[in-house]
Order: structure tokens, then C-alpha cells, then sequence
């Protein structure tokens, strides 16, 4: 399938509402970004991905590359959310300017970190970020006018807070990360029991609150879950470069 054959996309924050209400599917086939540029994206693409994370905290992605990526995604149809490497309100500007669809935020402990996130994110009178001549409101991005704000639950503290987290209003739902997550809470392994009932926890919690439940999986036992989320990382382009290699070099 070549790029110009995908689907176009349908606003992100429809269809993930629709999914967190029960009343329409979600995307659990993404691919979480760390490394590839514009041209491995597109060598990438058509093989099923439904959604991509592009991960500027651990991965070796700028916000510099995030528009050039964009527009390879934009031509496939597929939605983008970015992972910032920080709280920073500079930085959650500069990434919405870009034209995502929305943000992924890590280490997100408390209503008022999610409540400053809905800050940062939003332009008066519910914000203080502000605007101009970027691809986002100059209308050159596909993004929505509202893009998604969804903070991460990956720690002992966020475990605990979640529903004070989901409570917030700006905030469009979590997104857990089982791997700091179970090292936080002294969990065996990200997909140990432990883990699995912990995210379990968050979902049903983002369920029962109308909102958006997603997680990264790349586990088989995260895997599993994927029908109880409504947006779901299934692996990285590291994991499946190394995959490939390992098809290749026996």
C-alpha cells in the first residue's frame, strides 16, 4: 500500500471520544516514534499503523523534526501525538504550533501538574499559551483547533492520583506507561500482574470518566489489553528495525 492510497484521517479527538463513550472503535495499532526521519517514516508506512507517538523524551527526535514528520503523516492520513520530553510551556507550544494532533505528557503526579499542563496547552481565556504565524494557526497543519492533552500515568504517585488527574477539565484522558510505572511502584516487570492489574485500573478509571484510556503495550501481556483502551502504542521503530533484522540475519 503506498502513502497516497491510506485513508485520510478523521479528526483525532472524534474518534477517541466516540471510542471512550462506547459508541465508535479506537486506534490500537500505533507505532511509537523515536528515531526515524521523514524518509524511514515513509519507507515505514502501509503496513497497518493506525496512529503515530513521536517521542521527544527518550528517543532521538528534536522539536525541529516534528514538522517534516508531520507532513509525511499528514499525506497518509494517519493522527500524531507527541511525547514531550518535559512540562515545560514552551515547549507544549512549540509542539501544538508544529500541527499535532495532540500531546502526551510524562510524569504527570497531580490535578495541579495536569491542571498547569491545561494551562499551557490552551489559549486564553481557559490558557495563557499563546499564538502565531505557525503551521497550526495558519492552517497549513491538519490538526484540530482543540488538540488532545493527555497526561501520563507512570508513577507510584500518578497511580494514586489518577482520578484526580482524569477530574481535571481540559484534560482529554491518560495515557500509561507501564515501564516507569512498574519500577515506581516496585512492580516485577512492566507486564508482571502487578503492572497488568495497575493498568487495568487507570482504563477502567479514564472509561468510567467519559474520557480517552490509551497506554504503551510492546509486551505481549500489554498487548492483551488493547481492547480495553481506546488508543494503544503497540511497539517502537527500535523494536521493529531489530525485529526485522532478526527475520533477516539468521
Amino acid at each position: 500500500m503506498s502513502l497516497d492510497d491510506q485513508t485520510p484521517s478523521t479528526d483525532l479527538r472524534s474518534t477517541l471520544t466516540a471510542a471512550a463513550t462506547g459508541s465508535g472503535e479506537g486506534l490500537r495499532h500505533g507505532l511509537w516514534v523515536s528515531f526515524l526521519d521523514p524518509y524511514g517514516l515513509e519507507v515505514a508506512l502501509g503496513s497497518g499503523v493506525d496512529w503515530l507517538g513521536l517521542d521527544l523524551q527518550h528517543g532521538n527526535l528534536e522539536p525541529s523534526d516534528v514538522p517534516g514528520l508531520l507532513r509525511v503523516a499528514e499525506r497518509a492520513g494517519l493522527p500524531v501525538l507527541a511525547r514531550t520530553p518535559d512540562h515545560a510551556p514552551a515547549t507544549i507550544g512549540c509542539l501544538l504550533d508544529a500541527g499535532v494532533d495532540g500531546l502526551i505528557v510524562p510524569m504527570v503526579e497531580s490535578a495541579d501538574q495536569a491542571r498547569a499542563l491545561v494551562s499551557a496547552g490552551r489559549t486564553p481565556p481557559r490558557g495563557t499559551r499563546s499564538t502565531g504565524g505557525c503551521r497550526q494557526a495558519l492552517g497549513v497543519a491538519d490538526a484540530p483547533a482543540e488538540q488532545l492533552l493527555l497526561p501520563m500515568v507512570e508513577t507510584a504517585a500518578g497511580l494514586r492520583n489518577a482520578a484526580d488527574i482524569l477530574a481535571v477539565d481540559g484534560v482529554d484522558g491518560v495515557f500509561v506507561g507501564p515501564y516507569d510505572l512498574s519500577i515506581s511502584s516496585g512492580f516485577p516487570a512492566p507486564d508482571s500482574p502487578q503492572t497488568l492489574d495497575a493498568v487495568r485500573h487507570v482504563l477502567g478509571l479514564a472509561r468510567g470518566a467519559g474520557k480517552v484510556a490509551g497506554f504503551m503495550a510492546g509486551a505481549p501481556g500489554l498487548v492483551d489489553l488493547a481492547p480495553e483502551a481506546d488508543l494503544v502504542a503497540l511497539d517502537t521503530d527500535v523494536a521493529a528495525l531489530r525485529l526485522g533484522l532478526s527475520l533477516i540475519v539468521r
